[in-house]
């Protein structure tokens, strides 16, 4: 399939997994829609390196986390570009790892907010246009510690298997409409948002994934647009790990 003529949102896609996505969908003819949190710089330079690729781009600033930017986003969307075909809900944040009885109130709000209600915001706002016209695809990011547990980080944790959720419902309640929702799950991904947790939390992924490496965004994007480019495949989770839930 080429996705030429679709257009792709890409949430967070200003660094990390989401930049690498919006580059890898470009690539595979998709025109890009980024959103950014703070950093305008960087989402410029990412819709500068997609435009060099041949397709359109643009970045909005919008918190992922309050419902009323992104329906302010989506009718910007809507009115300056069209609608849109492909969701990548990647907006997300972690806390620096610390006690799970410790973790501020604060804390646990911003992560509900930002890595569960945010998939729910963006859902209701594009996923309508979708069924509308019988094609889309969703793609929301989880993690595996959703599966296995990570007290250090609980309440992301918990809002990440809230995704899992999310996409299961979803993707049985559009799958017969033409819109796939499905889900990638990283391991301990090489990113900024890793790096910030520290020396030893780094030290102790590598040592407790099998292939003995962080993963690379550019691996994440491909099975983000495997998923995008499938016909059939539907409310599944795709694993990315490197093996890591092999050993926890």
């Amino acid at each position: 399939m080429n996705l030429k003529g679709r257009t792709a949102l890409i949430t967070g896609g200003a660094r990390g997994i989401g930049q690498a996505t919006a580059k890898r969908l470009a690539l595979e003819g998709a025109d890009i829609v980024i959103t950014y949190f703070q950093n305008a710089a960087a989402a410029a330079e990412v819709v500068e390196e997609i435009k060099a690729l041949g397709r359109t781009a643009h970045a909005i600033k919008c918190d992922a986390a309050e419902p009323e930017e992104v329906r302010e986003a989506g009718a910007e969307i809507e009115r300056e570009i069209g609608p849109v075909d492909i969701l990548i809900n990647n907006a997300g944040e972690i806390s620096r790892p610390s006690d799970w009885s410790g973790q501020s109130d604060g804390d646990i709000r911003r992560a509900v907010d930002v890595n569960l209600l945010s998939v729910i915001y963006a859902i209701r706002t594009f996923a309508p246009t979708m069924v509308e016209r019988g094609w889309g695809r969703i793609v929301n990011l989880t993690t595996t510690y959703s599966f296995n547990g990570g007290a250090a980080v609980l309440a992301y944790t918990a809002a990440k298997a809230g995704v899992n959720a999310v996409t299961t419902a979803m993707a049985a309640e559009l799958g017969g409409k033409g819109v796939l929702v499905n889900a990638v799950a990283p391991g301990n991904i090489d990113t900024e948002m890793t790096r910030a947790a520290g020396a030893a939390v780094v030290d102790w992924a590598v040592q407790t994934t099998p292939v003995g490496r962080l993963g690379s965004t550019d691996e994440v994007a491909e099975a983000i647009v495997h998923l995008v480019l499938s016909d059939f495949v539907c409310g599944h989770t795709f694993v990315v790990d490197g093996g890591q839930l092999l050993r926890i």
